[in-house]
């Protein structure tokens, strides 16, 4: 056998050195190593001391919680006035005050939506939601500040595969590292959703706590179409010691 054409050689050359020049990084990008500043420690033990404070002396509250549901084959939303109270260690309950609109949407997703709620809000399965370093890991990204609120801003990767979870980014308030804003898709789809939605919940300091204000779901299938869900959460009242 004659040797091989000096182009043919350059070929397998050029093959092997990008092969092995990519596949580290390939393997590397694939499995994000966040660098450990002592900034970044110090704000991510910030917000998760924040959290253990909520979790710890908010004793409970009512507030009112408004419903709509918008899906691309219907005409008109449905919609659904709650009252809501979370009581420590108990979790969430909800009383439907009123609602209107479209059956199927109703109870596809408002029904479920308020029972798959209700079941995060309690034990094991609020504890794995919470927005700490237990659930995700967190990378600071840099500043911006919100509604004249400056913010600390950090990247988000879950853990491990849940609905309750989101790949995305928060903003929290640089003072207190209470959670200002968090925006981002769940891992894995929802139940009363088809896909995974993209999410994002606002939030104000009631009392000293982070408190939900609104929080917009839109998620698109081929068949299901468009549906877009926004809660806004209105007249908080807290509940004193328990």
């Amino acid at each position: 056998m004659g040797a091989q054409r000096p182009d043919v050689r350059t070929s397998m050359i050029q093959r092997r050195y990008w092969a092995v020049t990519l596949l580290p990084l390939m393997l590397c990008s694939a499995t994000p190593v966040f660098p450990e500043t002592p900034l970044q420690e110090e704000v991510i033990r910030g917000i998760d001391q924040a959290d253990h404070d909520r979790e710890t002396n908010l004793p409970g509250y009512t507030v009112t919680e408004i419903y709509t549901i918008r899906n691309s084959h219907f005409e008109t939303p449905a919609t659904a006035t709650v009252e809501a109270t979370y009581l420590r260690g108990e979790g969430k309950k909800y009383k439907v005050l009123s609602r209107s609109g479209p059956s199927v949407l109703q109870g596809r997703i408002m029904d479920r939506l308020l029972q798959e709620q209700a079941a995060m809000s309690r034990g094991r399965a609020r504890e794995q939601a919470l927005v700490t370093s237990a659930n995700y890991e967190m990378k600071l990204r840099g500043e911006e500040t919100i509604d004249g609120t400056q913010c600390e801003v950090l990247e988000l990767i879950p853990k491990r595969k849940s609905s309750h979870l989101l790949k995305g980014r928060l903003w929290v308030e640089a003072a207190s590292k209470t959670s200002v804003r968090i925006e981002g898709k769940p891992p894995t789809s929802p139940s009363f959703f088809s896909g995974r939605p993209n999410i994002v919940r606002e939030y104000k300091r009631i009392d000293g706590f982070a408190l939900a204000q609104h929080s917009r779901a839109v998620s698109s299938g081929l068949f299901l179409g468009q549906t877009q869900v926004d809660i806004e959460y209105r007249d908080y009242h807290m509940i004193k010691g328990q």
